[in-house]
């Protein structure tokens, strides 16, 4: 019998996640409905050739309206026989309330993008009662999720990205780096960025690949220093949405992505401790080298297509990483691991069988 499944994400993020899901599961012949804002469906114009119904879910602003809404939901849920419910942000009060209301024959599961909600919240283990088997998106972060009786956690690498046939400008020799993301001193080192910046080769372009709004104190002051620096003519930001064409396309030329999280700084607070930076799978799907600090090499993913620097030796491992970039590149496309296809059979398969 066809299973019919709800994909929820009701908070907005964490979309990059959904594409992997419905091209998993429909190659497993499921009926699915994604359930969510129209934003985000719009955002996402692949989401169309996968789904097989839109239920939009808007949320009022008090708790008792979010109470009751979750609560319709979950009728809607009974109603349109779904089997199984995912929730693409599992955590939070929107999915408390989902949870303490849901029906006792309709499946959850859940995925967690920052694993110390596993490890003490309050809130997710009221969700808990009801999701009792979570994915987490990479190795390392699930053997850090302490293991508690009745729940399951799983990995789950999504690294489903749309493609499209726009095609992007490129200098002949030109050695492009992306940074995923705009500029953002909380999930980037800047500060650390310019020093290493300012050590590389002409040939080599930096992007920041996300939108960094230009009202903003630190893209000014990060402005100002790439002047000072003259760097500005080296290092591309983009003051607008960057839209899925001009994303691919740009990634399509990319030559190494630079993860820039650093010990010591706002970057590290909660990536590679808690969560994976969004960067990490964007390179595997892509096949991208990395280069990341040093801290950090004995994650299990980083064995593969990843050289190693710190701020002192940066010059010297840069150099290294344009030669090896090639063998590096290699390693990543060989890596069953990082096979999309192989990733979205597995999530289907816990899914099914869960």
């Amino acid at each position: 019998m066809q299973k019919r499944v709800a994909i929820l994400e009701i908070g907005g993020s964490h979309d990059e996640c959904i594409l992997s899901q419905l091209i998993g599961l429909k190659a497993a012949n499921c009926w699915i409905v994604f359930c969510g804002t129209r934003e985000m469906l719009k955002k996402n114009s692949q989401f169309e050739y996968y789904i097989d119904a839109f239920h939009e879910v808007k949320l009022p602003r008090s708790t008792f309206g979010d109470f009751f809404e979750m609560v319709r939901l979950n009728k809607w849920f009974s109603a349109n026989a779904i089997d199984i419910v995912i929730a693409n942000t599992a955590q939070g009060g929107h999915i408390r309330n989902l949870c303490l209301t849901a029906r006792p024959k309709v499946k959850f599961f859940g995925i967690i993008h920052t694993i110390k909600m596993l490890n003490g919240s309050f809130t997710q283990s009221l969700i808990s009662r009801k999701i009792n088997q979570y994915f987490v998106l990479n190795d390392t972060l699930k053997k850090r999720v302490k293991e508690k009786p009745g729940i399951q956690i799983h990995s789950f690498y999504p690294l489903s990205y749309p493609h499209f046939d726009q095609q992007e400008a490129k200098s002949a020799g030109e050695f492009r780096v992306a940074i995923i993301g705009g500029v953002e001193n909380r999930r980037k080192d800047l500060a650390g960025f310019l020093a290493m910046a300012q050590t590389t080769p002409k040939h080599v372009q930096f992007y920041f690949l996300g939108k960094s709004n230009p009202g903003s104190d630190e893209v000014k002051v990060f402005e100002q220093r790439l002047e000072e620096l003259q760097l500005t003519d080296r290092v591309q930001l983009f003051h607008e949405f960057v839209s899925e064409e001009s994303f691919d396309a740009c990634l399509q030329q990319t030559d190494a992505i630079f993860p820039l999280v650093h010990p010591g700084t706002p970057s590290a607070d909660e990536y590679f401790s808690r969560q994976i930076s969004g960067a990490i799978n964007i390179a595997f799907s892509y096949k991208i080298p990395m280069m990341i600090h040093e801290h950090y090499q004995d994650w299990e993913d980083f064995q593969s297509g990843v050289a190693f620097y710190n701020l002192t030796n940066f010059p010297g491992q840069f150099s290294t990483f344009l030669s090896d970039h090639q063998e590096l590149k290699q390693q990543l496309v060989s890596n069953p691991k990082f096979s999309s296809e192989i990733q979205n059979q597995q999530f289907a398969r816990v899914v099914l069988q869960g």
